[in-house]
């Protein structure tokens, strides 16, 4: 086997090294930055969708325990549930009466 020896890299040789670093380095760069599902901008979007899932997954447990403290009240309370009725569904009482003063106009718009 016989032994190379080392020569140093011409003018021409390194300037032709260096654009290939550099070209190489750019594709790099871009498919990291621009690669479709696995890009920095890809996970910059999946970041910022976790971050709003996980907020309203906040929100929505929080109504959950809402409406079961709701159901609960409405199960053990009675004037809770007898003000629901009345307010919700315009239930009455036995020998109740509704009188109605609104205006014939706006009996006509709700309708």
């Amino acid at each position: 086997m016989s032994r190379q020896e080392y020569r140093p890299l011409t003018r021409q040789e390194r300037k032709r090294l260096r654009r290939f670093i550099f070209l190489v380095c750019a594709v790099v760069l871009l498919l990291l930055l621009f690669f479709p599902g696995r890009s920095l901008l890809s996970y910059h979007r999946m970041q910022n969708e976790l971050a709003r899932l996980v907020e309203r997954n906040k929100s929505l447990e929080k109504r959950n325990r809402e409406l079961a403290a709701e159901i609960e009240r409405l199960k053990t309370d009675d004037a809770y549930l007898e003000e629901v009725a009345r307010k919700k569904h315009g239930l009455l009482r036995d020998n109740e009466e509704v009188y109605d003063f609104t205006p014939r106009k706006e009996k006509k718009k709700r309708q």
